[in-house]
């Protein structure tokens, strides 16, 4: 998807969008110079937010390929989901209650301890009020996106309740055959030489009392053991956590342009994070079609990490002509992917 003349594209339009925003902080101090203070702190608070929003939208918009720019025309009679925004609406609802919070402690709290509660609704207030409106332009393109594949799909299956719960069971009993990603008695070592060198820190370069040094590495090497025990206990808990989520799941699946719609989770072929890199044939009973993804998280201290991910569709009694054309329309939209499902 990408080529030296995008990269060079990117650098320059943030270029551009740096020098504009740096403009516009100089005219904001210029403009409010012999303002009172209220004043200058509402209009910096407000550039700071205009400029923050508009550096985003400005790098996702340039940063992001033809080959992964959604679709989002939608015939006059469509009804746009909410699949995405959804998510949006629980964040905004928790954000509602934090501010609250901090606003109670701030009026209960006697003394300039008050003021700790009201930084940090301050705080979560400047970070929503970048975050929320982004993740919710970012949701409502992909709930378009979604309701345009619906709309006009490759192919759609739907599947009846027996099927599905059949269905339901099989991937259940193929995760709880997966072995556990941490156990104790087997990995102990894992955990033991990151606690044997915090000790070593610890105790020979920390200044503090020995009581003090001991009292620390035994609070995180606590805390790594128990980072390690929910892990684990999450990991137990995985079959069941699916088991509730693809029941409450609509038994159906839709694959278009975009990406594919399944188990209430959309996925997309080509995007700036997730890539498809396989399609082929899982031969168990029952039978499906096995999609794998690689989903790529940017991390500012390490390289990328690379995130393996897959979905399995059921395969439909009578369905060679669906997979035909799947196998023709994913070979056209990825090229560089591994598509083996046309027998």
């Amino acid at each position: 998807m990408y080529s030296a003349s995008m990269s060079w594209r990117l650098l320059g339009a943030m270029v551009l969008a740096i020098a504009a925003l740096i403009l516009l902080i100089v005219s904001a101090v210029n403009l409010t110079a012999n303002r009172s203070a209220p004043v200058v702190l509402a209009t910096m608070l407000t550039v700071v937010v205009v400029g923050a929003l508009a550096m985003i939208f400005i790098i996702q918009a340039v940063s992001t390929p033809k080959t992964a720019k959604l679709i989002t025309a939608l015939p006059p009679s469509a009804k746009l989901v909410h699949v995405h925004r959804q998510k949006v609406y629980r964040w905004a609802k928790l954000l509602a209650i934090l501010l609250a919070v901090c606003a109670a402690l701030g009026l209960v709290v006697p003394g300039n301890a008050k003021y700790i509660a009201f930084s940090a609704g301050g705080m979560a207030l400047l970070l929503a009020a970048v975050l929320l409106p982004v993740m919710y332009v970012n949701a409502r393109r992909f709930d378009r996106s979604l309701t345009a594949l619906e709309c006009d799909p490759w192919v759609h299956w739907q599947y009846p309740p027996a099927q599905w719960t059949e269905w339901v069971e099989a991937q259940v009993d193929r995760m709880k055959t997966k072995p556990p990603a941490f156990v104790l008695r087997r990995d102990w070592q894992k955990l033991a030489w990151p606690c044997a060198l915090i000790a070593a820190g610890v105790l020979l370069f920390s200044p503090g009392t020995l009581l003090e040094r001991i009292l620390y590495v035994l609070f995180c090497c606590g805390a790594l053991f128990a980072i390690a025990m929910l892990s684990a206990r999450d990991a137990r808990r995985a079959p069941e956590k699916m088991r509730a989520k693809l029941i409450a799941a609509a038994p159906e699946v839709y694959f278009g342009h975009d990406g594919i719609f399944c188990d209430g989770v959309y996925t997309t072929w080509l995007g700036l994070s997730v890539y498809l890199l396989s399609a082929s044939i899982d031969e168990r009973q029952p039978r499906s079609l096995l999609f794998s993804f690689e989903k790529v998280v940017p991390s500012p201290y390490t390289a990328d990490q690379v995130i393996p991910i897959q979905q399995s569709v059921l395969l439909p009694a009578g369905a060679e002509s669906d997979i035909a054309r799947l196998q023709r329309e994913l070979g056209a939209r990825c090229p560089k992917a591994r598509i083996a499902i046309a027998t």
